[in-house]
């Protein structure tokens, strides 16, 4: 049933006359808008009225006249909501000593109210009517354009959700995705039957992860675990390939972000279809559109990762060849995912199902060590898989494999990980982590641009390592990023998506570049900064903009705040 539905919805949303003929004409500025419209009768309806008009669809006051007359503003399909769980100050805040940052986080988790949806019930009894996916539980939207669930987002997001206590709330944004595994067969890009083409980096089970180790609901985690197993599978059966030798002989499975379209994306449908123009053949414009899904799926879209590194159109966007990389991240988040696997069975006390993952891990590290560790750079690259070779360039996503644990414990990869920033001056970035340094770019996911998930697993990198040099640098990093962002918002009063953290400006302020507008929320930035906050919030006050009489007043001020809220 709920395939026929998704497939009379694709003719509405995804591809189809009605979506090419409005989205050519311009009616609305962004692409996402219209496929966010819900309609106002079934699709084949909506289909069959379409076809009467014939051609008088070209005349834009008759089209125009149609779309308002069948389709629903966005946003109408969801209802704010606010969360049971959440309280006016959760005691973890107790833990930021800092008054005027204790405020700030106070905002950011108020925010979470703002942020709050719950799908309306008819979504879930008239999916035919609605491009968003129904998902039983409320949940945080980003913000922005955003309207829907993003699956990488809600890492962070859930990050955030687990210091500000609100632990029914986590446990709903997680049960969502999970929903999506268990009627679609994995976690699409976000909630929106046009996203049904793509995953996005696989963070459900560190997700479930994290929400264990802050609640002991060791229940959930076997309730959940299946579906967990479910979603490992999707990438083991669409996503990976085996590196074999030169004897044709299996080595160890890699991972590649591989969707395939055969039209431009729904949400970006104008941008897509102007890029693909020049081509003179209907495959080479799959292909493109393949290639741009790809990115799009890797949460980077765009940075020139995914474009060729040389010749005439070296960071061209009609050069996209997401297809040809090996993401270093990528694969090790898919080691990481086997290793909390194999130790969630451990507890569960499935050993068959322990030794499939600890192979699994086996292989993943082999993969990192053999596939993208640079030896000469102490670094991980991507791998160009159709030249052989490494990327040799910067991006931060390089980092990551630090993140991911995706090393063994005997090796001074961490330490040669720090130099390899330090050798690149990235640490004299002090606003934070720029995501690369190709700075003739125009992409979002490159040069100046800092994103929050970024520098948050820079951070965490360094600091899980256990090593007191290697802390003092993610305490470094964390403090200067918390301030840049702090002094951010005083000024704007806004909390941004991404970050301009040029050198050559003294004020940390919104980033820029991409299809759209920097948008502001900021779901996963917030969710990053109540982490920081949580880990360095006790050592966070010398690096306050405040005076030390301020300081003092303002915990004053904080008592007769809390003895007001507990009268």
């Amino acid at each position: 049933m709920l395939y026929t539905v998704i497939n009379l919805l694709a003719q509405i949303y995804c591809n189809g006359p009605i979506l090419q003929t409005v989205q050519d004409s311009h009616m609305f500025p962004d692409s996402k808008h219209f496929v966010d419209m819900s309609l106002k009768y079934d699709p084949i309806t909506t289909l069959r009225h379409f076809d009467e008009l014939g051609d008088r669809t070209s005349d834009m006051i008759i089209l125009r006249e149609f779309v308002t007359s069948h389709f629903n503003p966005p946003g109408s399909e969801l209802v704010e909501w606010f969360p049971p769980d959440w309280v006016d100050f959760p005691s973890n805040f107790l833990n930021i000593h800092d008054y005027h940052h204790r405020r700030w986080a106070l905002h950011l988790h108020r925010i979470w109210k703002d942020l709050c949806r719950k799908v309306r019930d008819d979504v879930k009894h008239r999916q035919d009517h609605y491009s968003l996916l129904y998902v039983p539980h409320p949940f945080i939207i980003p913000g922005g354009r955003f309207l829907e669930f993003y699956y990488w987002d809600t890492f962070w997001i859930l990050k955030g959700l687990l210091f500000s206590e609100m632990y029914e709330t986590a446990r709903g944004v997680i049960k969502n995705l999970g929903y999506m595994v268990d009627n679609h067969g994995f976690v699409p890009n976000g909630g929106r039957v046009y996203y049904l083409t793509r995953s996005q980096p696989p963070l459900l089970t560190p997700m479930v992860y994290e929400y264990y180790m802050s609640t002991g609901d060791l229940d959930f985690v076997m309730e959940i675990l299946p579906t967990l197993d479910k979603e490992y599978e999707f990438w083991i059966k669409n996503r990976q390939e085996w590196f074999k030798d030169k004897d044709g002989v299996k080595q160890f499975p890699y991972y590649q972000y591989k969707a395939k379209l055969k039209v431009p994306r729904p949400e970006s449908y104008r941008e897509d279809s102007e890029l693909a123009e020049h081509l003179q053949t209907e495959a080479e414009k799959i292909q493109m559109w393949s290639e741009i899904a790809s990115a799009a799926e890797t949460g980077w879209d765009f940075s020139t990762r995914w474009f060729s590194q040389n010749g005439d159109t070296m960071h061209r966007m009609d050069s996209i060849r997401t297809w040809s990389i090996i993401p270093a991240d990528l694969n090790a988040f898919m080691c990481a995912n086997a290793r909390i696997l194999a130790s969630l069975y451990e507890i569960a006390g499935d050993f068959k199902k322990v030794k499939v993952f600890e192979q699994r891990y086996t292989w993943a590290k082999r993969e990192m060590r053999e596939l993208h560790w640079n030896e000469t750079d102490g670094i991980w690259y991507d791998y160009d898989i159709e030249l052989k070779t490494h990327s040799n360039q910067y991006y931060v996503s390089n980092a990551v494999p630090l993140y991911a644990k995706c090393y063994d414990d005997d090796d001074d990869i961490p330490h040669r990980v720090h130099d390899y920033l330090e050798r690149q001056g990235l640490l004299k970035y002090t606003k934070g982590l720029p995501t690369s340094l190709a700075m003739s770019s125009t992409q979002q996911w490159d040069k100046e641009n800092a994103w929050p998930p970024m520098i948050h697993m820079v951070i965490e990198g360094f600091r899980t390592t256990g090593d007191i040099k290697l802390m003092k640098v993610a305490e470094k990093m964390a403090t200067s990023w918390l301030t840049g962002t702090y002094q951010s918002f005083i000024r704007t009063h806004a909390m941004f998506e991404k970050y301009n953290v040029t050198p050559h400006t003294e004020e940390t302020s919104g980033g820029g570049g991409g299809e759209y507008e920097v948008q502001t929320g900021f779901g996963w930035t917030n969710g990053v900064i109540l982490d920081l906050l949580d880990k360095y919030g006790d050592q966070f006050a010398s690096s306050s903009t405040a005076s030390k009489f301020s300081f003092s007043l303002s915990n004053i001020t904080f008592v007769v705040f809390i003895l007001y809220i507990f009268s």
